[in-house]
């Protein structure tokens, strides 16, 4: 069984891509096949701007992914690795999640069940096999009611630190403020090796337990790993 790495809220909005660089990664382990997408079915992957509730209950802007198909279909926010999505079995799972998109000239336009015209706001191409990436990246959520008024709020921070070598370790913190309450809990991490191909990232931890999730990098601004964002760390 696959144990699935989680993450918190959508931030910030991404811009440019220029933080990876190619190169081959000796990884001991290797891609599974699966009856999923592949690159030939995938057309790419753009951006629709649209809001979230923060920490404290703020109302906070994010950049809500499509994943878009050579057939003129969208799936909505991902969060596994496409390769590993059966797209008959979630169209009728998750058929809420399924639109179709059109384009003219370069402007692309989604259509989901329920909703208007959405204009994407940006596509982002698929990452190289064997690319790499280094540094510490951040992702802050959570929620509560202090925006209005309210007393209690809770926070959730996860983190991840990632090797040029394709090492890579994980953590999370999360906590509730309350009146006469408070709590801090702290994740003590996991360290495993990382593999980067389309809109996928392939996590193996030491313990044995993986992880195949949607993946995308904008700049050295942001990192989305399955279905978050994540943000420079500043070391």
């Amino acid at each position: 069984m696959h144990s699935w790495v989680q993450s918190i809220m959508h931030t910030v909005r991404p811009h440019g891509f220029a933080l990876m660089t190619a190169i081959v990664l000796g990884l001991p382990f290797q891609h599974a096949k699966a009856a999923g997408l592949g690159a030939s079915d995938m057309e790419g992957v753009c951006l629709v701007k649209t809001f979230r509730t923060g920490v404290g209950g703020m109302r906070l802007p994010v950049w809500r992914p499509y994943l878009l198909l050579k057939d003129g279909s969208a799936y909505a926010n991902p969060k596994l690795a496409p390769d590993t999505l059966d797209p008959e079995q979630s169209r009728q799972d998750e058929a809420d999640r399924w639109g179709s998109w059109s384009q003219q000239g370069s402007d692309k336009t989604l259509s989901m069940p329920g909703q208007g015209a959405m204009s994407s706001a940006q596509c982002l191409p698929p990452a190289t096999a064997g690319m790499s990436i280094q540094g510490s990246y951040k992702h802050v959520g959570g929620g509560g009611n202090t925006i209005s008024g309210g007393h209690a709020s809770f926070m959730r921070s996860d983190s991840y630190r990632f090797y040029a070598d394709g090492r890579f370790s994980s953590g999370s913190n999360s906590g509730l403020i309350s009146p006469g309450a408070s709590t801090d809990v702290e994740d003590a991490g996991k360290t495993g090796h990382y593999r980067i191909h389309d809109y996928s990232i392939d996590l193996r931890y030491e313990d044995g337990s993986e992880a195949q999730l949607f993946f995308y990098a904008d700049g050295d601004r942001l990192l989305h790993i399955g279905d978050e964002d994540f943000v420079p760390a500043g070391d």
